[in-house]
């Protein structure tokens, strides 16, 4: 399953009081400060480099989020001709033959009655069964998660017939969403601005690769050697439990999984210097398409830059941005403007993108044309240039506490969940392994400053971090009969 969005929005149950601290290095005795996140979070590292993580949410009875957080995605994928081994090895671990037999784990796991899924993204592989407390070891007979995860990650079982036919999935999946213009606009932003970075290829792979995948055996089975290792993984468990009890069952179970150095991921070249434009055809009669890409830094948790990422979505394409109401509701030029789907996650490891989308009018496009997609690239330009002098804009500090405000109660809401705390939690733990990283994270945000957004776009936003792409239908030239 690829990753589209990476939250669901949500209430905090009712009635709790966001005072609980975290669960690492409290003095004995000593009431813990006061912390924004309302739950504990228990952190053991395993002699073999494996992070556990327990978030104990006892409000939520008898429920079990166990997830499994891999850090390796298609950034991993370095070796040319051999994208997309990252999505196609998260379906592979579905077909684990537990004890020798085939399809054993997910009939297992679904005897217990367990939600289970995974998402690949660019940095990052997570898979995230949901089942009952009571799951975790097992009863009636049936193993539990515990043994079950454990397994899969430990020592996968599977045959090179398994993998063929997973690479033939992999394949109609390529086929089905590659129906969505979204899709093909992806593979060109991220070639254009990132050709000598495993960025500059989607999570997927490129067709070529993904066709064939069912010959590319011995170098999945290096990539998943590779990167399917402690060191580079991390176990977090949340829900109504007790890290005293968790952490003691868990260990016997991971702690003879054999650590293995990480290759580094190093850009082959300089990234090319733009502005950068182009413009995709279309055989379908759909609504045409604006893309405007910048490359983003690498994302810092607790940082001024970090902290700005966090509130480009309400400054730029919110309802209340004033680039939306231009286009949306003034001019009319467009019919929607957000972030484009599947990129919202540029919170990466290294640089990566940021895309404002914009769909447009068929009808329009058809009177005016190219001058149409000029005016909205313009304007989306012109809107993102703003932010340049952002703390000179009347009003700019009494903004930017409202901003500061819905960015916290959002932030907070989204959890909703132990799924949801522990996919959260996830998220932004990568970057620097920090149990505290929602403290550092949201503090960030609450120090920001209007002088710093200016700082952040005249340092990003600039002609050569950008590219611009369109897309629109192209009626297939007319052939001559006999």
């Amino acid at each position: 399953m690829l990753k589209a969005s990476l939250f669901r929005r949500g209430i905090l149950p009712a009635g709790l009081v966001v005072l609980v601290g975290l669960g690492v290095g409290l003095t004995q005795g000593a009431p813990p400060p006061a912390k924004v996140f309302p739950y504990a979070i228990h952190k053991k590292t395993l002699p073999n480099g494996l992070d556990v993580i327990v978030i104990e949410t006892p409000e939520f009875k008898d429920v079990l989020s166990f997830n499994t957080l891999v850090l390796a995605g298609a950034r991993n994928e370095t070796e040319p001709g051999k994208t997309g081994l990252a999505h196609l090895f998260e379906h592979i671990l579905f077909r684990h033959r537990y004890a020798g037999e085939d399809n054993a784990y997910g009939r297992l796991m679904d005897e217990l009655g367990t939600h289970n899924n995974a998402w690949t993204w660019f940095d990052v592989t997570y898979y995230h069964p949901l089942t009952f407390t009571g799951n975790l070891t097992g009863q009636g007979g049936l193993p539990g998660v515990l043994p079950l995860e454990s397994a899969r990650f430990t020592a996968l079982d599977f045959t090179q017939k398994i993998f063929q036919t997973e690479a033939g999935a992999v394949l109609g999946e390529y086929r089905r969403i590659a129906s969505f213009p979204s899709v093909r606009l992806s593979e060109r932003a991220t070639a254009l601005l990132f050709p000598h970075h495993p960025y500059g290829h989607t999570t997927i792979g490129t067709y070529e690769d993904v066709l064939d995948m069912p010959n590319e055996y011995e170098a999945a089975v290096r990539f998943y050697d590779t990167y399917y290792r402690p060191n580079n993984c991390v176990l977090i468990i949340a829900g109504d439990v007790k890290a005293e009890e968790i952490l003691p069952r868990v260990e016997p179970y991971y702690r003879d999984w054999e650590p293995k150095p990480v290759p580094p991921i190093q850009p082959t070249a300089a990234p090319p210097k733009g502005p950068q434009r182009e413009h995709v055809p279309w055989d379908a009669d759909v609504a045409p398409l604006v893309w405007v890409a910048y490359r983003m830094p690498e994302f810092k948790p607790g940082t001024a830059e970090g902290a700005v990422a966090q509130v480009l979505n309400e400054l730029l394409v919110s309802p209340a941005a004033p680039l939306f109401k231009k286009l949306r509701y003034e001019k009319k030029t467009a019919s929607t403007l957000g972030f484009a789907e599947g990129t919202q996650g540029f919170e990466s490891f290294d640089s990566r993108m940021l895309v404002l989308s914009a769909q447009l009018f068929k009808e329009k496009y058809g009177e005016e044309g190219e001058a149409y997609f000029n005016d909205v690239i313009e304007d989306i330009i012109a809107g993102v240039e703003e932010l340049k002098n952002f703390s000179k804009q009347p009003g700019a500090r009494e903004l930017l506490e409202t901003l500061k405000s819905k960015y916290r109660y959002d932030f907070l809401a989204q959890m909703s969940s132990p799924a949801n705390m522990a996919q959260t939690f996830a998220w932004y733990y990568r970057f620097n392994r920090d149990p505290e990283v929602f403290e550092h994270l949201l503090g960030s945000v609450e120090r920001l400053t209007p002088e710093d957004i200016d700082r952040f776009a005249r340092t990003y936003f600039v002609p050569e971090n950008r590219a611009v792409l369109t897309l629109a239908f192209q009626a297939p030239e007319a052939t001559a009969g006999n």
